[in-house]
């Protein structure tokens, strides 16, 4: 029984869905939003090794030639560590039998003054974080822990999943002997695409608030985590390989309960999917973590009706907060929930707050504004709607070719001609965005001063404070059932954009004209969502309940 890397880091019931053979093999078929994200993920690594191996660095060796045989692959990996070659691309760790774990790091750094190695990982996410300053990194040229400077203008963003995978490595390399002295990994990043850095990370440090029974809540390090999670679906796996269809079958350690995660998980169609109308967490998936719904369950609300019911002071209880004790906003996400269940039990998506007061900011000349971005975060696309009494214009900033900085600079010289025309006329002037995104990409391409971030309003918390919604409150959700809002394009979304995006890079014609649609609907779907809010403030505007 050898579980990889990822186990630790994902559903238990996955795990136990992988060995119990009484589960239907699901026909898998990977979304291609989601394959661009793997593509995208391996493209990354690629690259990352690339510019390693161009650094003519003759501490180094890529063993990914070996991934066809695994027995060879764990033999040139062992000989590599044992002649103590600096930098391993691409190896694979010897099977850990009595731990259950078998896995290939990306990487493995060799320690400067011993022996051992750490084991690091590469993910196409951010790594760095610019509100918070400390933390340790190297470059390729000098990735050994060592070698480590401290950040200054930066600090590091703490995923525990990136940090659950690193575990598996650290406890595979202390089996086979080949730990460093300190139990460290390294994560690179796709911060900088010119010489990437690995941020490195003490996996003994206490990081994560976790449920504990005895205090409420704890901070465990990434090893603990690790070393508790991995146990948990190991025994999982070993309850699941005994059922075999039979009366005498052990009942699983572990039942399906929708997450968020379930999305995007292959067995979904056979697991969650197979959850009754009724069920909450199959109803409301992905509304609140596993561990709430299992405390609900333990307070006897396992159904959308019995939770629609409650109010959240019935169920702030001593049981439900002590289950629940390590999470934050644990008590605002209850209350969400139980509206999110009374929508469901009425059918409904959208409802207005009782007694609301929406108080919209107008101007005599309002511009929509919204971007789209790529996959690796670099804004290719800056779309605006300018409305005039009853007249509206859109324009784009898009070129496939060109530097994301020199696009906010086109747009940003329209913005002011704008503004400075509108002042001339003595007419007042507000750009509507929807959520921050706008505005942080803003600050981060260009400096805040060179846009003029006073007249910018964010339409979201306005929506936020005035309506329910069922399903969270995206523009796509409220500009459809509240606003009666359509988009031309039959699969419009983010991920689907970053696709377009792509195709468009490469010359088709079709796919930038169709990116381009989108963001013009993206633009008068928060005009409509603008609208509707206000003649909800006037007495009208019921929002669709289909």
């Amino acid at each position: 029984m050898l579980l990889g890397g990822y186990a630790a880091k994902t559903c238990p019931r996955a795990t136990h869905n992988e060995y119990d053979i009484t589960v239907p093999r699901p026909e898998v078929e990977v979304s291609p939003e989601l394959q661009r994200l793997f593509d995208l993920g391996r493209d990354f690594e690629n690259d990352v090794f690339a510019q390693w191996i161009g650094l003519d660095n003759d501490g180094l060796v890529d063993l990914r030639d070996y991934d066809h045989d695994k027995y060879e692959h764990i033999d040139a990996t062992l000989r590599a560590m044992e002649y103590g070659v600096p930098v391993i691309l691409g190896g694979r760790l010897p099977d850990d039998p009595d731990g259950g774990r078998t896995g290939k790091p990306d990487i493995l750094l060799r320690e400067t003054d011993g022996p051992g190695y750490h084991p690091a990982d590469v993910k196409a996410h951010f790594v760095l974080d610019k509100r918070e300053t400390g933390g340790l990194v190297t470059c390729l040229h000098a990735p050994a822990l060592a070698n480590a400077t401290a950040l200054s203008d930066h600090g590091l963003r703490y995923r525990e999943p990136d940090l659950l995978q690193l575990a598996h490595f650290w406890r595979m390399l202390e089996v086979c002997g080949y730990q460093a002295e300190s139990p460290y990994g390294a994560i690179c990043g796709n911060d900088q695409s010119e010489d990437p850095l690995l941020a490195w990370y003490d996996l003994t440090e206490p990081l994560f608030r976790t449920f504990s029974r005895s205090q409420g809540a704890v901070k465990r390090s990434a090893l603990e985590r690790y070393d508790h999670e991995h146990g948990f679906r190991l025994d999982v796996a070993k309850a699941a390989v005994q059922r075999k269809g039979s009366v005498d079958d052990p009942e699983p350690l572990v039942v399906p309960i929708g997450q968020q995660e379930c999305d995007e998980c292959v067995w979904a169609s056979v697991c969650v999917d197979m959850l009754p109308a009724s069920d909450l967490s199959g109803g409301l998936r992905g509304a609140l973590s596993v561990r709430e719904y299992a405390a609900l369950r333990d307070a006897g609300i396992g159904t959308i009706e019995q939770l629609a019911a409650k109010s959240a002071e019935d169920l702030l209880t001593d049981g439900y907060l002590q289950d629940t004790a390590h999470l934050t906003r644990r008590a605002s996400r209850l209350r969400q929930a139980i509206i999110s269940a009374q929508l469901a039990r009425d059918d409904a998506v959208l409802r207005v707050k009782p007694e609301t007061t929406i108080d919209l900011p107008k101007a005599d000349i309002e511009i929509d504004l919204d971007i789209e971005w790529s996959a690796d975060n670099q804004v290719y696309l800056w779309g605006a709607l300018l409305t005039s009494e009853d007249d509206s214009r859109y324009v784009s900033f898009f070129d496939p070719a060109a530097v994301e900085a020199d696009l906010a600079r086109r747009c940003l010289a329209w913005l002011r001609d704008i503004v400075t025309s509108a002042r001339e006329q003595g007419r007042s002037l507000l750009v509507f965005h929807y959520s921050h995104a706008e505005r942080t990409h803003a600050r981060r391409i260009l400096s805040e001063e060179d846009w003029i971030l006073d007249s910018w309003v964010d339409l979201l918390p306005y929506v936020r404070d005035s309506i329910d919604s069922r399903y969270g409150h995206g523009l796509k959700v409220v500009a459809y059932h509240g606003a009666g809002f359509s988009w031309r394009d039959e699969d419009p979304g983010g991920r689907q954009s970053q696709i377009w995006y792509e195709q468009a890079v490469h010359g088709d014609a079709a796919a930038a004209a169709r990116l381009l649609a989108y963001n013009e609907d993206d633009v008068r779907a928060s005009l409509a969502v603008r609208r509707w809010l206000r003649g909800i403030g006037q007495g009208s505007g019921n929002p669709d309940q289909p």
